[in-house]
């Protein structure tokens, strides 16, 4: 191996060398500048400091020359004020002289007292006799004095005294007479070894200068005490004003003075600093190792936590936890949702108080179970209450958690176990399961009113003809008798018997809406106000009517008949479930609905409706029982009772109309029976009574045909009797040859509908292709409005239902050949 592929290998498998290499200078970088900042600190602190220790100097300096100055310049005012007027050239006087020398006696920093004329000259002096004439008129400050205002102090600069060349400075002050003429000066020298002696007094250490100036820079006395005899540039000063006069006192000092302590302290730092930091390197690459290991682990905890966090929280099932006494501890937002809370409102509530109150007695065998440690998972269908009181279906599973898997807080020493469930919300589909069912149980319904249906129009047409022959010839036979005789009797029995036998087969052809239905404008309220006054008079004792008819005078499209029949229906049923007594109430009015609705029986749309309220006070239904009500055949009564046609009657004419029903009831309270109908915006017509007497013809040729051969004899005979020519064939073959033969011959036709041959409605269309005029009446036991369509558009007059009587022949005959 070549030393650089050793060390290449050497130096790429320890890559924490590098990692700790510059760590280790980061480290000591950091430590350095901070050692930096912490000296940079130190020295603005010390210049700070020094700065203050000077401003407290000057402040006192400025208070100690201020006190000097006004006992010099109070001195000055009594000497103005004693000094006599007017001056001579010489004051003689040696009590003044005496009053000079008192008043500087005490005060060390005056050297001289003396009192000037308006020229300048000497006129009196607190020293000894003998001192030769001094001339001030040439000073610059007695020049200043002159133009001061009366009473103003005036200070010099720097001066040599003219009578010994000794260093000082003056203070003084002028004279006025009572007319402002300036009169002379009164005149302070001030020793300046007396501020120099002072200042040398006060320990300010080396590097300290003071200076006294006034207010234009010009030095009045200055004390340095330099740190190596050498005046220093780099001064640091703090400056202050003379209260009262223009000077300033000035106190600086030497900056290399004031940061000498702080430049040891830096040497003393750095030497620190460095043990400290490679100290510091040292921990910091242990602590990077280990930092990195704790960083790897939160990672992975972290990456954890967001995974299942986006799990728990995008998840499209409903996530709850709980305590084992049912209290919420977290639900994701599927779940609240589902139950229309928001997080913060579940936090602390329990879950039983939003579980549907007929299934909190399920949820808490389960969670007992899985409590217990029975079971440690359990799946089961539980309903929920939504915020708006909706149900929600849920499919739930619940599991219990340990407590050493999961822990409620991380500071409890106590833990307990939770429950963890997942809820998906079934109610749609438990929705469509109930509309399913309700579809398929409409659907059987349909299916049995269909079959039945199919077996009653196969049974109608032979049904009817017997009937037809029933009562047509029982109706000859009363014609016949006269009077009251047996045979009368019996006649008028089998006449009743023919016309319940009409009737039940009415019945079963409209529930099973194969019955002819014919729909025109009818007031709904006069129809019903007539059934009641009917109903009354067959009322148990015990039993009151109440009758509201609200709805104006609203009209439906129906039949009168059949509107009658579902009256009575629903009030003879409330009526048998009052045994004991009790109240019936019908009510009678308008109703919009807004959105489509399902009710018990039958869908209806939004619209205008009048609503047909039936309510009693009897024994009440049970849910069960409610829905097989309108089951045709079923019944509650006993045996020869009741047929259980009569609700399956009323539900077939309802949905022919388009309407629905709506049952409510409660064992024991009673039944409430609501009918819609959709409004008409038709108008009804009046009704007007018929005469008794029957319209006769006037010898009209009618041709007959029926393929029973009875019904055939019978209708010639009636007609024969109401005045015209009846021609009958019990072949519609035949009778269309006879028809083709001599189609001038016939004035009308008359054909049942159900024929093996031709039925009806393809002779009528024969007959109409030869004759279009020709007016063709079609009879049928087996009656639709699908037929009624089919022979209107055929050109068929009239469509009549069988059992036929005379007066339904005559007056066909009498309308059609009106027209």
């Amino acid at each position: 191996m070549k030393p650089t592929e050793f060390k290449k290998i050497k130096i790429g498998g320890t890559p924490w060398r590098w990692l700790v290499v510059v760590g280790a200078c980061v480290i000591v970088v950091c430590v350095c500048v901070a050692a930096a900042w912490d000296s940079g600190r130190a020295r603005k602190l010390a210049l700070e400091g020094n700065e203050r220790e000077l401003s407290s100097i000057a402040s006192a300096l400025s208070e100690q020359t201020a006190r000097s100055l006004q006992e010099i310049e109070l001195i000055l005012r009594r000497t103005s004020v004693t000094t006599p007027l007017p001056l001579q050239h010489a004051i003689q006087d040696k009590a003044f002289e005496a009053f000079l020398r008192h008043e500087v006696a005490d005060v060390p920093q005056i050297r001289e007292l003396s009192v000037f004329d308006s020229r300048g000259d000497r006129v009196a002096s607190s020293q000894p006799p003998g001192q030769h004439d001094i001339d001030i008129a040439p000073r610059e400050y007695f020049q200043q004095i002159r133009h001061a205002a009366p009473g103003t102090t005036v200070i010099s600069g720097p001066l040599k005294s003219l009578a010994d060349s000794t260093p000082t400075f003056a203070v003084g002050m002028g004279m006025w007479d009572a007319n402002g003429h300036f009169l002379g000066a009164v005149r302070a020298l001030v020793e300046d070894d007396y501020f120099e002696r002072f200042y040398r007094e006060i320990d300010l250490g080396r590097g300290t200068l003071i200076k006294l100036t006034l207010n234009d820079g010009t030095p009045v006395v200055a004390f340095s005490r330099e740190s190596n005899g050498t005046p220093s540039t780099d001064l640091q000063s703090a400056q202050r004003t003379i209260t009262g006069f223009p000077l300033r006192v000035t106190v600086s000092r030497d900056r290399k003075v004031v940061l000498a302590d702080w430049q040891a302290s830096v040497v003393n730092a750095i030497l620190r600093t460095g043990s400290i930091s490679l100290l510091v390197a040292v921990l910091a690459w242990a602590l990077a190792r280990q930092m990195r290991r704790q960083q790897r682990l939160a990672e992975r905890l972290h990456f954890s936590e967001q995974r299942w966090r986006a799990v728990f929280e995008n998840a499209p099932i409903g996530v709850i936890v709980l305590r084992t006494s049912g209290q919420f501890i977290a639900s994701n937002p599927a779940f609240q949702r589902m139950v229309g809370y928001p997080g913060a409102d579940l936090i602390g509530r329990s879950a039983f108080d939003f579980v549907y109150a007929e299934d909190g007695a399920q949820i808490q065998r389960h969670v007992a179970r899985l409590v217990s440690g029975i079971a440690a998972t359990t799946r089961f269908e539980q309903r929920f209450l939504h915020h708006d009181r909706s149900v929600i279906w849920t499919d739930m599973s619940v599991a219990r958690v340990a407590s050493t898997e999961y822990r409620l807080e991380q500071s409890a020493q106590e833990s307990e176990d939770v429950l963890v469930a997942t809820l998906e919300d079934v109610t749609q589909r438990r929705l469509s399961e109930i509309e399913r069912s309700r579809l398929e149980a409409q659907l059987l319904q349909s299916q049995k009113l269909e079959a039945l249906g199919t077996f009653a129009g196969g049974i109608a047409h032979d049904f009817n003809n017997i009937l037809g022959a029933i009562l047509g010839y029982g109706e000859r036979a009363l014609h016949v008798l006269n009077g009251q005789t047996p045979e009368l009797r019996y006649i008028e029995q089998v006449m009743n018997a023919g016309n319940r036998a009409r009737s039940l087969v009415e019945r079963i052809l409209t529930f099973s809406r194969s019955g002819m239905v014919a729909r025109l404008p009818v007031r709904l309220s006069p129809v019903v106000a007539e059934t009641i006054e009917l109903l009354k008079a067959r009322v148990p004792a015990g039993i009151r009517i109440t009758l509201r008819l609200n709805a104006g005078d609203v009209v439906v499209m129906g039949d009168t008949t059949h509107i009658h029949q579902v009256v009575m229906n629903l009030c003879s049923n409330a009526l048998h479930a009052m045994p004991n007594g009790g109240t019936l109430t019908i009510t009678l009015e308008l109703e919009h609905i807004a959105e489509q609705v399902s009710f018990t029986s039958g869908l209806i749309s939004p619209g205008d409706f009048v609503k047909l309220s039936v309510s009693d006070t009897g024994v009440g239904m049970s849910t069960d029982l409610i829905e097989r009500i309108f089951n045709p055949f079923f019944t509650t009564r006993r045996t020869g009772e009741g047929t259980g046609l009569g609700l399956s009657l009323v539900d077939g004419i309802v949905r022919e109309y388009g309407g629905a029903i709506s049952v409510k009831s409660v064992p024991g309270t009673g039944s409430l029976f609501e009918v819609f109908l959709p409004v008409s915006a038709e108008t009804a017509p009046e009704v007007i009574n018929e005469p008794v007497i029957l319209p006769h013809g006037a010898g009209q040729v009618v041709l007959v045909v029926d393929d029973e051969k009875a019904l055939v004899s019978l209708a010639e005979e009636l007609l024969a009797e109401l005045g015209y020519e009846p021609v009958g064939f019990e072949s519609s073959s035949a009778a269309w040859e006879a028809f083709a033969r001599h189609p001038e011959r016939f004035d009308a036709v008359m054909t049942d509908q159900t024929m093996p041959e031709l039925s009806g409605l393809d002779l009528a269309a024969r007959i109409l292709e030869i004759r279009p005029a020709i007016p063709v009446i079609l009879c049928s036991g087996y009656g639709t409005a699908d037929l009624e369509r089919k022979a209107a558009n055929a050109g068929v007059r009239m469509v009549l239902r069988k059992p036929l009587q005379q007066i339904d022949i005559a007056r066909a005959l009498s309308r059609v050949f009106s027209v």
